[in-house]
């Protein structure tokens, strides 16, 4: 029993530890001071994604846990068969809490193209939230910034304090062009996915004359709902080109402003 424990709890702590140090959003590289509101979004979307893993390392546990049992039982009492059952019901448990919203799939051609009917309003959910979390904190720093060049040309401000205020303004938005950029990539991928997958459907449809009709409707009706999600890419990837200039255009402009400050 000591070996079977031996074995069994490990996983789920290396498998949530592999979950919290591998961020889909990158390390945090803005030092908040001065602007905790502006860089809220941003660390609300990280702890919204350190949730989703907690989840995942939850499932794993409880499926390591009883794969190690069945496994038990199935090898005659063997610690080796706990061992083997244990790591597949972690990877089991892991899939299942990550994505426990999903698990009514596949069970004919009807339920799989609803399925990739919510799945596309899902993930389009999702790159809202990632981008709105973006967009509110630029405009966030964007008003900052007007604020501390106003008090720079006003001299309200030392240089020193105010290319500290700058700094963080500049990487917080750098983390936020970075999420938009995110989106973009996470969208694109999707795209693709969702390509491939209609294909695979519309090569059934010719294959299999059965409810042939409605199985077309139900592929026209996705793939309508997946321009709502090429466009959004598009629209997202133009944010993240605009952004880039308004960060080019507030470093001339702050460099500028603190070369009046030094003469």
């Amino acid at each position: 029993m000591r070996r079977l424990l031996a074995l069994i709890l490990p996983i789920p702590l290396l498998l949530s530890g592999l979950a919290g140090c591998a961020s889909r959003y990158g390390e945090q590289k803005t030092t908040v001071n001065y602007y905790p509101g502006c860089y809220r979004p941003i660390q609300d979307l990280r702890e919204r994604e350190h949730d989703v893993a907690k989840g995942a390392g939850g499932g794993a546990a409880l499926g390591a846990l009883g794969g190690a049992l069945l496994g038990l039982l199935l090898s005659g009492g063997k610690w080796e068969g706990a061992a083997v059952g244990a790591a597949s019901g972690a990877a089991a448990g892991g899939i299942m809490g990550a994505s426990h919203a999903q698990a009514q799939h596949q069970r004919d051609d009807n339920m799989r193209m609803a399925a990739y009917l919510q799945n596309i309003d899902g993930d389009i959910s999702d790159l809202d939230i990632t981008s709105a979390a973006a967009r509110t904190s630029l405009q966030c720093y964007d008003q900052q910034f007007a604020l501390l060049l106003k008090d720079i040309k006003a001299k309200a401000i030392d240089r020193e304090t105010a290319a500290r205020r700058f700094a963080e303004i500049s990487s917080g938005r750098e983390e936020a062009i970075a999420l938009l950029g995110d989106a973009v990539t996470h969208a694109r991928n999707l795209d693709q996915q969702y390509e491939q997958a209609f294909a695979n459907e519309e090569r059934a449809v010719t294959q299999s004359p059965v409810r042939q009709k409605q199985k077309t409707q139900a592929i026209r009706a996705a793939r309508q709902k997946k321009q709502a999600l090429t466009q959004k890419t598009a629209a997202l990837d133009r944010e993240k080109s605009e952004a880039a200039e308004v960060t080019s255009r507030q470093t001339q402009e702050i460099n500028e402003a603190l070369a009046d400050i030094r003469a």
